[in-house]
């Protein structure tokens, strides 16, 4: 993946993520923006979006909504979708071991509050509970909680997506 590749990737993920609900901040937008131009990318609202740093949220959105438009990113079509989106994307940067499940359990389990908290996550959510409560001192290894989000992980992306609720 090319500079230019990593760069639309991070502006996609971040305008996902805002679509989503999720508290995306205006000083990463800008940075983002900021990383396009240096890399190469040429687009008439990417300064205006990396010149942002201290613009009201509706000036950040318009910004946003340009550069996506200009580079022609497509987005889901909605906010549910958008945090099924992410969630995938998180699942899958797990399994195959880009994501510690640490993190990427965090990640789904507050993104899967913005949805409800669907019953097909909450393993992966009380997992990751476990792990974020879990003490360095403890006797009882990591892999306890972590394996758990793994296989929880690979088995949601097997199935149909987004998942329906889970029967035992």
């Amino acid at each position: 993946m090319t500079e230019i590749d990593e760069c639309r990737s991070a502006l996609r993920e971040l305008a996902i993520g805002r679509l989503a609900g999720r508290d995306v901040r205006t000083s990463h937008l800008v940075e983002a923006g900021l990383d396009a131009i240096v890399a190469g990318l040429d687009v008439p609202s990417l300064g205006l979006l990396a010149g942002l740093e201290s613009a009201g949220e509706d000036a950040v959105d318009k910004a946003l909504h340009q550069v996506v438009d200009e580079l022609g990113i497509e987005l889901p079509a909605d906010p549910t979708a958008a945090r099924w989106s992410l969630i995938h994307g998180w699942l899958t940067a797990m399994v195959k071991g880009d994501l510690s499940p640490a993190t990427g359990g965090a990640l789904v389990s507050e993104v899967g509050e913005l949805l409800g908290s669907p019953p097909s996550l909450r393993g992966i959510a009380r997992w990751s509970a476990m792990l974020e409560n879990w003490i360095p001192t403890d006797l009882t290894p990591r892999d306890v909680c972590e394996v758990p989000i793994l296989e929880e992980s690979a088995e949601l992306l097997e199935g149909p997506w987004p998942p329906g609720p889970r029967h035992p």
